[in-house]
């Protein structure tokens, strides 16, 4: 082989080998596979238990499993909030302060899950009733996967702050791979809504268990004297109010035109629109995994005062990447994809798809540009951010003439949203001073 040869292939095998080596490559990877392992255990659970379960046995599924998700939103909130901390502290060294929090976590959480438990439990009857659901059984199991979903995100939040991805990653897959294989196991064996929920906890109860082990392991179990995370009040109220308005808008902007077009259309169209949701969802999901990974590092590269930019760009790019090859193949022939995802029913609502996927590709973004700014503790974008929404929902409430009219608003509402996150990235967040182990 030629000198000049030698030399090609070291210059087409460098970039390869500096992205191995790169720690953000690495955790993408790991976060990604995990959270694709998690999507295909979710599609199998619900594709095995709504053919055992039958329409109605699937609908209480459905509303227990949508009734947990919306309880379930402060603690999104919390694991943002230690997320943001954790990174801090561990940017700084401070395993001690590490190691306090996730006490606290442990004792605090643990408090919170019993009580909303109890609470539930003494209003059992009135949700039922809400719900629908007779069997006030299924109500109490579905009580106790939010009590223990309280404490199993809280804690796995100190391994995503300490960029701990592989026990992070491990965490949350060992969670839907028991969820999976025992609610299958139990709902066939005939045990119907209960034996899911049963299988859910064991799946829960595993991940909280694993996630208590590996915190413990690395950091032992009690702080050697006593330790004050030195919290300063102030801060930790700006943190809050920021990060639950930001999960408050984005949570609304992702999901709030399906209900606008259940209340607007009729059934059908909203039967349509709903399948096509469901592969902008796809898009939007795929590229989930790259906020986790960017929220812990541009927090730690804040409170080190280095440059968090080039993180966002890398981001940027990889969102950018997995989610437009996801649209391409959608748009190519999105006949095809709502046949797979919903059925031959739905095909009438294929000319909506390349759009309201684009639309999902440019919230993918904005999801991406909010954690981002939650890691570097800047949150002035939620003014601007706050009206997007209330502008679309305006949007869509006024012009509703048809779908298009929705896609439209949709897409430009979210190119709005893109602006307003993005702006002042590389201007004021750039230049601010470090932050050290400041929390």
């Amino acid at each position: 082989m030629t000198i000049e040869a030698l030399d090609l292939r070291a210059r087409v095998a460098r970039p390869i080998t500096k992205a191995f080596h790169s720690d953000f490559i690495r955790h993408s990877a790991l976060v990604f596979g995990a959270s694709m392992a998690g999507n295909i255990c979710n599609y199998l659970f619900n594709f095995a238990l709504s053919r055992r379960l039958g329409v109605e046995g699937f609908a209480t599924l459905s509303s227990l499993v949508s009734f947990l998700m919306i309880i379930s939103i402060p603690v999104s909130v919390l694991s943002l909030i230690i997320v943001k901390y954790t990174a801090t502290y561990h940017a700084a060294g401070d395993a001690q302060r590490v190691r306090r929090l996730s006490q606290l976590l442990l004792r605090w959480t643990g408090f919170g899950g019993a009580v909303l438990f109890a609470i539930g439990a003494l209003l059992r009857g009135q949700i039922a009733a809400f719900l629908r659901i007779d069997d006030q059984a299924a109500i109490l199991l579905c009580l106790a996967i939010i009590a223990i979903s309280v404490v199993t995100p809280s804690v796995r939040s100190v391994l995503q702050g300490e960029q701990d991805f592989f026990r992070f990653s491990t965490s949350t897959i060992l969670e839907v791979f028991v969820k999976l294989v025992g609610a299958v196991a139990l709902v066939y064996a005939g045990f119907g809504v209960n034996g899911a929920m049963v299988g859910w906890i064991a799946g829960t109860c595993c991940a909280l268990t694993y996630t208590i082990w590996a915190v413990l392991r690395k950091h032992g179990a009690q702080a050697h004297g006593a330790v004050s995370l030195g919290l300063d009040l102030g801060r930790l109220v700006q943190t809050t109010t920021g990060v639950g308005l930001a999960t408050g808008f984005l949570t609304f902007i992702s999901f709030m035109d399906v209900l606008l077009v259940k209340h607007f259309f009729d059934a059908h169209q909203a039967g349509l629109y709903a399948a096509v949701n469901l592969t902008g969802k796809v898009v939007l999901f795929v590229a989930g995994f790259v906020p986790m990974v960017v929220l812990p590092k541009a927090a730690a590269r804040k409170s080190s005062g280095e440059s968090a930019v080039p993180i966002l760009l890398q981001a940027l790019a990889m969102t950018v990447l997995i989610s437009g090859a996801v649209l391409v193949l959608f748009g190519s022939d999105p006949s095809m994809v709502l046949r797979v995802l919903a059925g031959r029913a739905f095909i009438s609502g294929a000319p909506l798809v390349l759009q309201y996927d684009a639309a999902m590709c440019m919230l993918a973004i904005v999801t991406l540009l909010v954690n981002y700014r939650i890691g570097i503790h800047r949150f002035e974008f939620l003014y601007a951010l706050g009206a997007v929404l209330v502008c679309e929902v305006g949007a869509i409430a006024l012009y509703h003439r048809s779908l298009w009219d929705v896609v439209h608003v949709l897409l430009a509402g979210n190119a709005v949203a893109i602006i307003t996150c993005a702006f002042g990235v590389l201007g004021r967040e750039e230049r601010s001073a470090p932050e050290g182990a400041r929390a």
